[in-house]
């Protein structure tokens, strides 16, 4: 026999084999794992997107004066009385203020959000952090006062 230490013996081939089997059967259970991950957290900002939504409609909808200004929504509050409520973008939140005070954050992860006015109805865009970006039209239930 020749002592010689080139090259792989049988035994250390079939176990580099059997790693290698193993790392590789293991790829498309962290592929899956990672893309539910991903698909979760889109649903999850879905529906907050959903309840923001909602939630800005259903107040509006008794709401009087909007004022849309860029990056700033204003209108009266029909429940509230004379309380002028506000919404606005406050870094990578839109948040909710009355009479400019409090901070009700309504949605997060925002990275640029408007608000603009066109033929009697307002709309919204929003564009997340993460790129992504939803938009909104709401109609006025009022009779806009001149």
């Amino acid at each position: 026999m020749w002592k010689s230490s080139n090259g792989f013996t049988l035994i250390e081939s079939l176990i580099a084999l059997m790693v290698f089997c193993a790392c590789a059967a293991s790829v498309p259970l962290l592929y899956d794992g990672a893309y539910r991950a991903v698909e979760a957290g889109k649903a999850e900002k879905n529906t907050e997107w959903e309840l923001f939504i909602i939630q800005l409609r259903n107040e509006m909808q008794g709401s009087s004066n909007w004022h849309v200004s860029g990056t700033r929504l204003a209108y009266q509050a029909a429940a509230s009385g004379d309380m002028l409520v506000t919404v606005s973008q406050y870094r990578d939140k839109i948040r909710r203020q009355i009479n400019g005070q409090g901070h009700e954050v309504m949605l997060q992860d925002v990275k640029t959000a408007s608000f603009s006015e066109k033929g009697g109805k307002m709309y919204i865009h929003v564009t997340f952090s993460n790129g992504e970006q939803e938009g909104a039209v709401m109609y006025p239930f009022y009779k806009k006062a001149h």
